[in-house]
């Protein structure tokens, strides 16, 4: 125990000594606007009123900069509960061992009067696991959002019109409620055990996609959007750069009509904040990735949510949550000669189901806690929904998620995050691996910070 804890406090300690002091060396949008970023982050990358503003307009706001770059560090330590199956084989390399996680490059900034950027580029010290177990770094193109932006009065309220490129569906929103921005927002980078199963627009399709849309943000009130994607190749290739589209990992989406649409109203009064809204996708899939032709299976996730922030000084507080119905439609993979007597047969539809909460609060923008809770069902589906280790077949997981973090500047984070598991993968009993949800548990330090 002393050994560890000896770990965790190296790792704070290079954390503080790493981060910048002086006022100016924050990230390029910062710089660009001339302003803190506390302006636009309540902490990092939740958004301030101002911040959704600045995002909405196409990141003009400000002076252009001549290098409108900036980048990225994080370290940390991981603990898992049981890092051993009944088998004696380790379920996560590096438990307890002080990590170099990420290096991320930005160019972010003001482009035109009309035309802005966030482009990030991730290196990953520990971003893929081979099959011998064995892990190493990885870098490609990450969240990406181009957007062309202007203002005009439409029954005498300000409104602003837009256009964006991107790579990852609900990367584009200005709410913390989407899957892209969503809490957590920052987790383990060694592989951790997790959850097996999630909605399509939950990171099924970031960074393999290329979405072209258009928006508008009337009176400050009313959001609407509609965006339509496909595969990011060919033209597209530079948005998926980093991903192997030989080797099965991409999914394949048929087309480049593929519906993504929001709508959302917020209201601002005092120091308060509300949105209520609406968000989905539909997606035509291919089976095999590697042969995307024929017909596809149709995934079409519908969502609602709500954010509401308090700004004062010294007390913020937030309050996000969404709810995803995913419907899966196996119309190409479904045989309906399949006898279930002979084995498992893929039912032709199914559907699961997310819910996420999520509450914080920090005091003078320096001392900060989280806690949020989440919750996956869905029926039952032999084929769809096993991984060969879990005894129910259906894609259930419960748990929480516990933060606190201290933020030396408004550019630097120091967060201990515990999550738990009630359930896991449709059990909450001992698994063919001989592990409980509660074995899942991780204990994660980490040291973020940006210049």
């Amino acid at each position: 125990m002393f050994k560890t804890f000896n770990k965790l406090l190296f790792l704070v300690l290079v954390g503080i000594l790493l981060a910048p002091t002086i006022s100016f060396a924050v990230p390029s949008f910062a710089r660009q606007t001339g302003m803190d970023c506390a302006a636009c982050h309540i902490s990092y990358p939740e958004l301030t009123p101002f911040g959704r503003e600045f995002k909405l307009n196409g990141y003009t706001l400000g002076e252009r900069q001549w290098l409108p770059v900036a980048a990225m560090m994080q370290f940390s330590v991981t603990n898992v509960a049981k890092n051993h199956d009944n088998t004696g084989a380790t379920i996560m390399p590096h438990q307890n061992d002080p990590q170099f996680d990420v290096l991320g490059l930005f160019a972010a900034g003001k482009l035109s009067d009309y035309l802005g950027m966030f482009v990030q580029w991730t290196y990953s010290n520990n971003g893929t696991q081979n099959a011998d177990g064995a892990i190493r770094g990885h870098s490609g193109l990450d969240n990406t959002d181009i957007r062309l932006a202007i203002n005009h009065d439409v029954f005498g309220k300000n409104t602003v019109f837009g256009l964006n490129l991107n790579n990852n569906p609900s990367v584009q929103d200005v709410w913390n409620t989407t899957p892209a921005w969503g809490f957590p927002f920052n987790g383990p980078n060694l592989p951790v055990p997790g959850p097996a199963f999630s909605t399509v627009i939950d990171g099924g399709l970031s960074q393999q996609v290329a979405g072209l849309g258009a928006y508008f943000w009337y009176d400050r009130h009313l959001y609407g959007e509609l965006s339509l994607y496909g595969n990011a190749n060919n033209f597209f290739r530079v948005l998926s750069a980093g991903q192997n589209w030989h080797d099965g990992s991409v999914t394949r989406i048929d087309g480049r009509t593929n519906p993504y649409w929001r709508l959302a109203w917020n209201e601002d009064w005092g120091p308060s904040s509300l949105m209520v809204g609406t968000y989905g996708m539909q997606a035509d899939i291919f089976p095999d990735p590697l042969n995307p032709t024929g017909p596809t299976n149709r995934f079409t996730d519908t969502a609602l949510d709500a954010q509401y922030q308090y700004l004062s000084d010294p007390h913020i507080f937030t309050v996000q949550t969404t709810y995803i119905h995913e419907k899966q439609d196996y119309k190409a993979s479904y045989d309906p000669t399949c006898d279930p007597s002979l084995g498992a047969c893929l039912n032709a539809h199914d559907h699961l189901n997310t819910f996420k909460a999520k509450a914080s609060y920090l005091y003078n923008r320096k001392y900060g806690a989280s806690v949020a809770y989440f919750n996956t069902t869905g029926n039952n589906d032999a084929v769809a929904f096993s991984t060969g280790n879990n005894p129910v077949t259906k894609p259930d997981n419960q748990g929480y998620v516990f933060e606190v973090d201290y933020n030396p500047w408004t550019f630097a984070r120091i967060a201990l995050q515990y999550t738990g598991y009630t359930k896991f993968d449709g059990s909450r009993d001992v698994d063919a691996l001989g592990l409980k949800p509660r074995d899942r548990n991780t204990l994660f330090l980490n040291t973020w910070f940006a210049f």
